[in-house]
């Protein structure tokens, strides 16, 4: 297995599906079905300014294909307006004004003012890929590039995910509820 940076060109469209597929509720009630949403992962992948960028994405690679991917970086690197500006440019008008009531549902998980060091946002393998250590293996990756708290957030009915992190060293900080019934997730720390 190799872990690499990816390639803003090379890896858009594999990484764009692996992030839609992160979390089975928060991007189709963000961003739409699954032929809508690729197209839109794969614009702001490319870009620079926002938490998908291609910037914080680190990739496994296993017998020529992406097997994984995570997506890391410390918070108060990501400039809010120009993470706006870059949704600006991928979603139309009308869009953009379906995100607002969304972003204000989503705002307690969206939330990393207390992260006082590097965050894990997405980590996902290719099914193909799964329980073959991809996973662990860019955590681990993430975590050695430098000290530090490394924090992420599991969601909540995630209880087989929860135990591999808390088997790699992390430890629950809190739950964070959101406005959808059943919904929310368990932010998480390494220190």
């Amino acid at each position: 297995m190799l872990i690499r940076p990816a390639d803003p060109q090379r890896d858009a469209q594999a990484v764009a599906g692996l992030i839609y597929d992160t979390d089975p509720y928060v991007f189709p009630f963000m961003f739409g079905r699954r032929a809508r949403a690729l197209p839109v992962l794969a614009q702001l992948f490319a870009l620079k300014a926002n938490s998908f960028s291609h910037r914080y994405v680190t990739v496994a690679e296993a017998d020529d294909e992406i097997a994984g991917m995570l997506i890391g970086y410390e918070p108060r690197q990501i400039d809010k307006y120009a993470e706006e500006g870059d949704f600006k440019c991928v979603l139309s008008a009308f869009e953009q004004l379906l995100m607002i009531p969304k972003f204000w549902i989503l705002q307690p998980f969206l939330d990393k003012s207390e992260i006082t060091g590097r965050y894990i946002q997405n980590v996902c393998v290719a099914e193909s890929h799964r329980g073959k250590g991809v996973g662990s293996g860019l955590i681990r990756h993430f975590c050695a590039q430098q000290p530090g708290a490394v924090w992420l957030d599991v969601e909540m009915g995630n209880k087989e995910n929860r135990a591999i992190y808390e088997h790699m060293g992390f430890r629950v900080v809190r739950e964070i509820p959101i406005f959808l019934p059943g919904l929310g997730s368990i932010r998480m720390v390494r220190e």
